[in-house]
Formats: structure tokens, sequence, C-alpha cells
């Protein structure tokens, strides 16, 4: 292919409708009542979840059916610490939403982390861009000095608490994060705990501003929705339920 048929072609590609081109879902939620195993989980048509992501052999997603927040049956994640050989994950994902900038996304979902260890910058929900391999930049909510606080994959400062509200443990938490997508200083983010406003940061910038959607990069918007162990700790083992999750557009 040569220099000018190349330029066409991006020229091409960038000039098209991309809400139409990347049209998808604007809502999603599931109480995982309806499933025996993770295989469940993961058809192929994506009706439900599109894929896990177990980065050790000892790491696990179960569906427990003696544990949960509502009915009888959650999510159970395990993961070893991560260590010099790449993240420990174990975390599953719902791709195909079409969450546009100027709209306001909103994800919920119910947590119970066991134990008291030390669990310094453990990832616990993940809003990113659908790409061909991976995902793009995005952002994510983390666990750091035993309180909540976003996380960004490009170029943008954390958002940490203006207070000191610590993450319970040992017990059912409910996790609700609000954003309104701007690749400009036009966004917000909101952030509650057990129904307590603990995060909201405006006039902040909630989308890469990078445009080559055909790379690895965004075209303004977000596509994918992950939870469990989206990154453990360095520090010790994790093992956390989750429960009655939604994401959608407000």
């Amino acid at each position: 292919m040569n220099k000018f048929t190349l330029i066409i072609l991006i020229f091409t590609f960038l000039s098209c409708n991309k809400k139409e081109y990347f049209d998808g879902v604007t809502s999603y939620q599931d109480d995982f009542e309806s499933y025996t195993s993770l295989d469940d989980l993961l058809i192929e048509d994506e009706t439900y979840w599109s894929f896990t992501q177990i980065t050790r052999s000892s790491n696990s997603i179960t569906v427990d059916s003696s544990f949960a927040h509502t009915g009888s049956k959650s999510l159970l994640f395990e993961g070893n610490p991560t260590d010099e050989s790449g993240a420990s994950k174990t975390s599953i994902a719902k791709q195909n939403f079409a969450f546009w900038e100027g709209e306001t996304v909103y994800l919920s979902g119910w947590y119970y982390i066991e134990g008291e260890q030390s669990l310094q910058w453990m990832f616990l929900m993940d809003l990113e861009e659908r790409t061909p391999i991976g995902a793009g930049p995005g952002m994510r909510l983390a666990l750091v000095d035993d309180q909540l606080l976003v996380e960004h994959k490009y170029n943008e400062p954390n958002i940490v608490q203006s207070g000191d509200v610590l993450f319970p443990r040992n017990q059912w938490v409910h996790v609700e994060w609000e954003v309104l997508l701007s690749q400009k200083d036009k966004g917000r983010v909101k952030v509650w705990q057990n129904d307590q406003l603990i995060i909201d940061k405006e006039n902040h910038r909630t989308l890469p501003s990078d445009f080559l959607y055909f790379q690895q990069g965004t075209k303004g918007s977000y596509s994918s929705c992950e939870i469990g162990i989206t990154a453990n700790s360095e520090e010790n083992n994790a093992r956390i339920w989750i429960d009655d999750v939604s994401f959608s557009k407000k």
C-alpha cells in the first residue's frame, strides 16, 4: 500500500460517523443467580460477559453458591500478589458498550473483601476502551491506604478523597461510580461508598485526548467495564466477592 492510499484510508476512517460505526449497548446488570460455573458467563456471542483475565494458574473466578449480597450466588475472585513476573489479575469484563463523550456513565457493584491484610494498590473496577489487543487508556478504582481513589491509565492526576473514609473489610460494601465523559477539562467524577459521596471532582479530563482510535488510543468513548481483582497488590493474596453489578448510561 503506497503512502497516498494510506492517507486516503485514514482520512476516510476518521471522517466516518464514529457513533454509528462503533455502536453498542448502553446498559447491563447481573446478579449471577442464573449461572452454575464460570463458563456459563462466557458464551460465544457475549450476551453476558466478554472475557476474563486470569494471569496466574493459582488465581481463580468461581460462581459461589454459598455466599451472596442478595439471592444465593455471587462471584468469588482469588488472586496471588503481583510480582516481578507481571500484574496478578483475576477479573471479568463486559465489552461492546457505547459510552460517548458528553454522556454520563454509572457503574455499581457490591464488594466483600475478606481479611485485614494490607492490599495497597489493588484495583477493583476499570472503565476502558476496547481495542484489538487488550484495552486502551481508561480509569480505574484502586484501594490505597484502605481508601478508594480514582487512577488513570493516561496522563491525569489521581483523584483522592478529600476526607478519610476507610473501606470496610469482611462486610458487603456498595461502590458506585459516576463519570461525565470529556476529552477536555469538562468532565466530572463521583464515587459513593455505602451511599456516602466520597469523591466529587469537577472540571476533570475523563477521556484520553488521543483521537487515533484505530490504534491503541481512544475514539472519544469507553466501551469496556471490568470488575474483580483487575490488578492485585504486591503485598498479599486477595479474596473478594462481588454481587449485583450494574453498568449504564444515565
